[in-house]
């Protein structure tokens, strides 16, 4: 099976006995005003009936209490949740959001910078002759990397760059933050769009992704390359020729997008994946083909105070059409035990996360506005331990053999933090800002 061994690896009873607590770390990365603290505030706002008393703990004073405002700096919230029976001791990082105004280079290399400590921390630990048993895990397990969905067709530059980046390091899980600002065509159409640039067009590795090799177009290439090394035509049947690949290019293209998914690529991976579902039962393989399914994941933050930053009031009976609350209220009339008025009187005081506009409510929580909730028992549940064992098997044990091999050739226990690396099957362009 395609995910056995994260079955395996969950399933050991050496695994239970151990760890208790699952750590899990997330980091929100992304341009300035994409709605990454946003997210941040909405996400611990939700989580509060399920955090342990005395477990959410912030790296700075006042950072989800204060007025929104862009992050300066990166902070640390931290919290133990329980739910189903399971303990997950969550961290969450926020990042300064990417200004194209200054150096995005140097702004990455800090982004990364911290995401190699934590390996370099594991790996100092493993390198102790007596390793502290207390020691936690600390990587980044999946970085939320909130789009620019400015030209709503095409990945930015520094989107590219970056996701090119940081995807050799960490799981990335892309996300289209402020969705609520998308009609709901708008937001079809940029799902396939982006699908398109990621799968297709530029192969991202992100989370999700998986390398797979057509035959048919590698013999197409090939065939192409031998009727141009055969004998050079006159220069404008090269121009005409290139017009016409140029055309079928974007003719192929349009064709994929009107198709279930707008990426050739995802369509055959879904296509492995329901395989997998079918024949084995594979819930791993079931829980990657359903995120693939609302892939990219949009979000909407709650709308806050501009003095205090807490979530304005929303009451859950004013989402009701009015006839609908009068049908309500009259049936309500109607002679009932105290138990049950004492029932239906909390429900209607209960509050809910969201945007309240003239014409509609949209709400945070709610599957049919966004995918909040999707992404929260990614978090928590459905790919907690797919997101830590894929951490350590792969990008960790890359760090390690990649450390160790620089400390062989070198001779020196030092890494060079000052220059940004990438991993080879991940190059880039770089970009200017």
């Amino acid at each position: 099976m395609l995910y056995s061994a994260y079955s395996q690896k969950i399933s050991s009873p050496a695994r239970s006995r151990k760890e208790p607590v699952s750590y899990l770390n997330i980091m929100v990365v992304g341009q300035t005003g994409t709605g990454k603290t946003a997210f941040v505030r909405t996400l611990c706002e939700s989580l509060k009936h399920t955090i342990i008393q005395g477990t959410l703990k912030e790296s700075k004073p006042m950072v989800l209490k204060d007025a929104l405002r862009p992050t300066d700096d990166l902070y640390t919230v931290s919290m133990h949740v329980e739910e189903n029976g399971e303990r997950t001791s969550l961290t969450v990082v926020d990042t300064p959001g990417f200004d194209q105004s200054i150096d995005i280079e140097q702004q990455l290399r800090f982004v990364c910078t911290y995401i190699d400590h934590q390996y370099e921390r594991t790996l100092i630990e493993e390198t102790k002759l007596r390793r502290d048993a207390k020691a936690v895990d600390t990587h980044i397990h999946a970085c939320l990397y909130f789009l620019d969905t400015t030209s709503k067709t095409d990945l930015s530059d520094v989107d590219r760059y970056m996701l090119r980046v940081l995807s050799s390091r960490v799981n990335i899980i892309p996300v289209v933050g402020k969705a609520d600002t998308l009609t709901a065509v708008q937001r079809e159409t940029i799902r396939k769009a982006y699908r398109w640039n990621f799968f297709d067009t530029f192969h991202i590795p992100v989370y999700g992704y998986i390398e797979i090799e057509k035959e048919d177009d590698l013999e197409q290439e090939q065939q192409q390359q031998e009727q141009a090394s055969e004998g050079e035509e006159e220069e404008d049947d090269q121009d005409s020729q290139k017009e016409e690949g140029e055309e079928d290019h974007q003719e192929k293209k349009q064709q994929v997008i009107t198709n279930h998914s707008g990426s050739e690529v995802m369509d055959t991976i879904m296509s492995m994946l329901k395989e997998y579902v079918e024949e084995d039962n594979d819930e791993d393989a079931r829980a990657m083909y359903e995120y693939l399914e609302h892939f990219p994941l949009t979000l909407v933050g709650y709308e806050e105070d501009p003095e205090t930053g807490r979530p304005v009031a929303i009451m859950r009976d004013s989402l009701k059409p009015q006839k609908q609350a009068d049908k309500e209220e009259d049936h309500q009339q109607q002679p009932s035990s105290p138990h049950t008025q004492s029932r239906k009187k909390g429900r209607s005081n209960k509050t809910v996360l969201g945007r309240r506009y003239p014409w509609a409510v949209v709400e945070c929580c709610n599957p049919e506005h966004c995918d909040f909730e999707r992404l929260k028992s990614m978090i928590l549940s459905v790919h907690r331990d797919m997101f830590r064992i894929d951490t350590f098997e792969r990008f960790y044990e890359k760090y390690r053999t990649k450390q160790l091999m620089n400390r062989r050739f070198e001779g020196s226990p030092t890494i060079n933090k000052g220059k940004l690396t990438n991993h080879p099957s991940a190059t880039h362009t770089k970009v200017r800002a």
